[in-house]
């Protein structure tokens, strides 16, 4: 493919917001992949940093202070953490689908099962259901929580290693 034709980064990155929003069929070149993960690690990033400095500025940092006890002080930053999740997770929501569908359609391009990212998805799913509970009834974690940490780190490093595949030669329709 020629490079001029070829869309930008950011080109595919605005493709899979728009067009590909929901688009879990047909398949995903490298560079689309790639350029849609980079830019939404990049805005993850800046808004992250800047969730953080607003979080931040809303503590109340006078009566902070002169505070010592710490079931006192968690009492104080739980209502302001607890809304910073929740806008995380709202914001964050729009783009599941996005996520998911780049994923389905480059591991479809690189020749692999759709299983793969299927069962990340039921991962992040596990994974959510796992912070509910432990929220919930105030559990601490312990070796179940590590386990589901490591498992869903393994495959995510998994999916990786798997989009670096060049795609498949496209198949010809050969007569029988």
């Amino acid at each position: 493919m020629n490079t001029q034709t070829r869309p930008s980064l950011w080109k595919y990155f605005i493709l899979c917001l728009t067009k590909n929003y929901c688009s879990f069929s047909g398949t995903a070149p490298r560079r689309e992949f790639w350029g849609f993960y980079l830019f939404l690690y990049l805005f993850s990033l800046v808004f992250g940093i800047a969730g953080a400095v607003f979080f931040a500025m809303s503590l109340p940092w006078g009566e902070l202070a002169g505070v010592h006890d710490q079931a006192q002080i968690q009492a104080m930053f739980a209502p302001h953490i607890t809304s910073f999740i929740l806008a995380v997770q709202i914001i964050m929501m729009a783009f599941y689908l996005p996520i998911w569908g780049v994923t389905i359609r480059r591991l479809r391009d690189a020749g692999f099962s759709t299983a793969w990212g299927y069962g990340y998805i039921a991962l992040g799913i596990i994974g959510l259901l796992n912070w509910a509970v432990m929220d919930r009834f105030h559990y601490e974690g312990g070796p179940v929580t590590q386990f589901l940490g490591i498992i869903s780190s393994a495959c995510w490093l998994l999916l990786i290693i798997l989009a670096c595949f060049p795609s498949r030669p496209a198949v010809e329709d050969t007569p029988e």
